[in-house]
């Protein structure tokens, strides 16, 4: 039986840049996204809710805690705002798309992670975002708003 560190190994493979080229579209897509703001702390609800929780593709990730200060009004932000908000490397042209999170997680598979975002901001709106980093993948960021920011988690889906 592979051992914990041989998965990850494989995992880390897996999600190389296989296009085998250094030009600058192949170093941003390994660019990591911000997911947390020193002046925001994770609710417990989803520190609790990404343990042992990863979102199946061809790629089984973890999901990660998302705590971003953000002071936008009216909700959440729109995709170009997300994008800033992520240090997305071209935020005014980034592939986000923004979905309802029964519309993203149809089988009912994460709703235990969709409930704790819920919980955590006292029943506000939740919202999935999809970044799309290039050809095959997409993180997804399932996200609602609290005061002084936004919480949630994100995970990298692999889809090919």
């Amino acid at each position: 039986m592979a051992s914990d560190e041989d998965y990850m190994s494989f995992l880390a493979k897996a999600n190389q840049d296989s296009s085998g080229g250094g030009n600058q579209a192949s170093t941003q897509s390994k660019t990591q996204f911000k997911t947390t703001d020193s002046k925001l702390q994770v609710p417990k609800e989803i520190t609790d809710a990404v343990k042992d929780e990863f979102y199946v593709s061809d790629a089984d990730e973890p999901f990660h805690p998302v705590a971003l200060s953000w002071s936008g009004e009216g909700g959440l932000p729109d995709e170009v705002e997300f994008a800033k908000l992520i240090s997305h490397w071209d935020a005014e042209k980034a592939d986000i798309e923004i979905m309802d999170p029964a519309d993203w997680d149809r089988k009912g598979q994460y709703s235990k992670l969709v409930d704790a975002v819920t919980q955590a901001t006292k029943g506000n709106d939740v919202r999935v975002y999809a970044v799309k980093r290039d050809h095959s993948r997409i993180e997804y960021w399932v996200i609602s708003g609290t005061d002084g920011g936004i919480v949630g988690a994100k995970a990298l889906a692999v889809e090919s």
